[in-house]
C-alpha cells in the first residue's frame, strides 16, 4: 500500500510540474500553486494536506510566504526546518529582484530607483527597512534588507551603516522603510530617525542621497519633504493625498 502511494504521489508530482512547466504557475488555484511551492520543501510525500491547512489558516500564499517562523511550526506537519525553509523563499525572490535590477538594467537615475523600491517593498505586508548603495555616478550597486518586523530606525547602528558602505564601496546611499497597509507620510518617529541618521552618515563620510517611506498611497521623501511617487489612481483621492502631504511638508518645515 505504501509503495501504491508513493507512485501516486510521484505521478500527481510530476503532471503538475508538467502544467507549471508548459503553461505557467498563474491559471493554478491556490492549493495546486502552494502544492508546488511546497514540492521544494518536501522532497516526498503527499503536501496537499498540508498545503490546505496552511491556506485555511492564512488564507492567501503571500501570508503563508510571509509568516514568521515560530507561527508555522504551529502547522500540523511543518517542523523546524520546513517552517525556516518556507520563510527564507522570500529572501531569494528579494535577491532575485535586487540582483537583476542592479547588475542588467544598471539602475542609475531617480525615477528607476523609485521603480526599484516600489518593486521592492510595495506589496509587503511586514516592515522592512533597505539601504541601497550608489557609486560615485549614481547608479545602484547594491541593497540589502537590515531590519524586518517592528522597524525603530532610531537603533540603527553607526557600524552596520560603515559595513554596507564598504561592502558596496558606496558613495551615496538611499533609506527606504515600507508602512505595510498605511500612508507614506512619515511618523514622527521616522522624522527623529532621519535626523539622527543623517548625523551618521555625516560621521561615516557617505552622502545620504535620501530616506524614503513608501506606504499604500505612495513614495514620500523625507530629504525633499514631498512625495515623489503616488499610488492612488482615482483623481479625487489623488489631490486629497497630494494636499496632505504638502501640509505635512510645509509642518515639517518650521
Amino acid at each position: 500500500m505504501g509503495e501504491v502511494n508513493k507512485n501516486i504521489h510521484k505521478g500527481h508530482r510530476l503532471r503538475l510540474l508538467d502544467t507549471v512547466f508548459k503553461a505557467g504557475i498563474e491559471d493554478l488555484s491556490n492549493i495546486q500553486a502552494l502544492e508546488f511551492i511546497l514540492f521544494y520543501i518536501f522532497p516526498r510525500g503527499d503536501v496537499n494536506p498540508l498545503a490546505h491547512r496552511l491556506l485555511e489558516k492564512y488564507k492567501n500564499i503571500p501570508s503563508v510566504l510571509e509568516a514568521p517562523v515560530h507561527d508555522l511550526v504551529k502547522i500540523e506537519g511543518m517542523g523546524e526546518t520546513s517552517a525556516r525553509k518556507l520563510s527564507l523563499l522570500l529572501n531569494i525572490f528579494d535577491r532575485y529582484t535586487q540582483e537583476k535590477a542592479t547588475k542588467q538594467q544598471r539602475i542609475s537615475n531617480m525615477g528607476e530607483i523609485y521603480d526599484f523600491i516600489e518593486a521592492l517593498l510595495r506589496f509587503k505586508s511586514r516592515e522592512e527597512f533597505y539601504m541601497i548603495g550608489l557609486d560615485e555616478r549614481g547608479k545602484v550597486v547594491g541593497a540589502r534588507c537590515l531590519l524586518r518586523g517592528k522597524i525603530d530606525l532610531i537603533t540603527m547602528k553607526l557600524r552596520d551603516i560603515k559595513t554596507f558602505i564598504k561592502t558596496f564601496n558606496a558613495h551615496g546611499i538611499i533609506l527606504v522603510h515600507n508602512h505595510p497597509g498605511g500612508s507614506c507620510q512619515p511618523s514622527k518617529k521616522d522624522l527623529v530617525s532621519n535626523a539622527k541618521l543623517s548625523e551618521s552618515f555625516y560621521f561615516a563620510d557617505c552622502n545620504l542621497v535620501d530616506n524614503a517611506v513608501i506606504g499604500v498611497d505612495g513614495i514620500y521623501s523625507m530629504k525633499d519633504r514631498c512625495l515623489k511617487r503616488a499610488f492612488i489612481q482615482d483623481k479625487e483621492s489623488y489631490e486629497k493625498a497630494i494636499e496632505e502631504l504638502k501640509s505635512l511638508s510645509n509642518t515639517n518645515g518650521k
